[in-house]
């Protein structure tokens, strides 16, 4: 199967850009600006203050990837988009008959930051990219402070 870029990415819009916002300005803060979007409803943004960053909404780790938008991109050419895109995950879920629709990204069932949340089909669904935003960053908000190992007890609304 030959992936396109459109399978590797999602495209959320304003609505669902600014639920990112609200839901993990506690984690990014309100100057970013959008560069990319995985599949995964991952982010890579330019920081105002400089430099390209990846917000992972599965354990809801940031880190610099970069330090300006060319050197981005130039990564993006090189072997580690693999480890950013996951291209066999992507090609398994299509092939399972998990194919996202515009406005969705594939979304955790379990996230990985538990025990149970694998990186495997079965873990995945497409779901609204918004939905996604909202209850990754908002349960992943709750979880900031809990140690590792401890019994938590989660609030889900949107």
């Amino acid at each position: 199967m030959s992936l396109t870029w459109d399978d590797l990415t999602c495209h959320p819009d304003e609505e669902a850009i600014n639920a990112l916002a609200t839901s993990w300005g506690w984690r990014i803060g309100d100057a970013f600006t959008p560069l990319l979007f995985t599949a995964f409803g991952d982010m890579f943004y330019e920081a105002d203050e400089g430099g390209v960053f990846w917000l992972n909404t599965g354990t809801a780790e940031v880190g610099r990837v970069a330090d300006n938008v060319e050197a981005f991109n130039q990564l993006l050419r090189e072997d580690i988009a693999d480890d950013w895109l996951l291209p066999p995950l992507v090609e398994a879920l299509i092939e399972a008959g998990k194919e996202c629709d515009d406005g969705e990204c594939y979304s955790y069932v379990t996230l990985p930051v538990f025990a149970e949340g694998e990186y495997v089909v079965e873990n995945f669904d497409p779901v609204p990219i918004r939905e996604h935003f909202d209850i990754t960053g908002s349960v992943l908000k709750q979880l900031e402070n809990v140690p590792d190992g401890t019994d938590v007890s989660i609030d889900i609304s949107h």
